[in-house]
């Protein structure tokens, strides 16, 4: 069986995606204090909720992160990426036509305001992963063996 040099490329992007989001999923597990503060700013949830979006956001980020770098359940690990990452810029949406000047608590390389660079960085992420998850979703279906394809998701 030989590997195409896209494969490799396309797999090579995953990894790549898995790898930030397991890092910013790891930064907030590590700083989760000031996940929290930046969970509380947002002013979306009721108090009693933080607490549950604090504790279970980052940890999915991780364990989706690793799947994705491992090539553990690919098409799941990318459409959950995806949904996260679009309900967040649903809250950015918000956040910004609300008025609040915070810090959006990505935990990516570095801290900025909710923003438009916030909107341009998760649009990319978005159209990143989508793109993925519609490459790994057309290239299975087309494959004659559909067993096969679907045994490893």
């Amino acid at each position: 069986m030989r590997i195409s040099g896209s494969l490799i490329g396309l797999r090579a992007l995953e990894v790549v995606l898995g790898g930030l989001f397991f890092y910013a999923g790891l930064q907030k597990v590590l700083h989760v204090h000031e996940f929290a503060e930046a969970v509380i700013a947002y002013q979306l949830l009721p108090e009693s909720l933080v607490g549950l979006a604090v504790a279970g956001l980052p940890w999915l980020e991780v364990a989706a992160g690793l799947s994705l770098m491992a090539g553990l359940k690919r098409r799941s690990c990318l459409l959950l990426l995806t949904g996260l990452v679009a309900v967040f810029l649903v809250v950015i949406f918000i956040t910004m036509a609300r008025g609040l000047k915070i810090d959006c608590g990505c935990g990516l390389f570095f801290q900025r305001q909710v923003g438009w660079a916030a909107v341009l960085e998760d649009a990319v992420l978005i159209i990143w992963a989508a793109g993925l998850y519609w490459w790994e979703f057309f290239r299975f279906n087309k494959c004659g063996s559909e067993s096969i394809a679907r045994s490893a998701y």
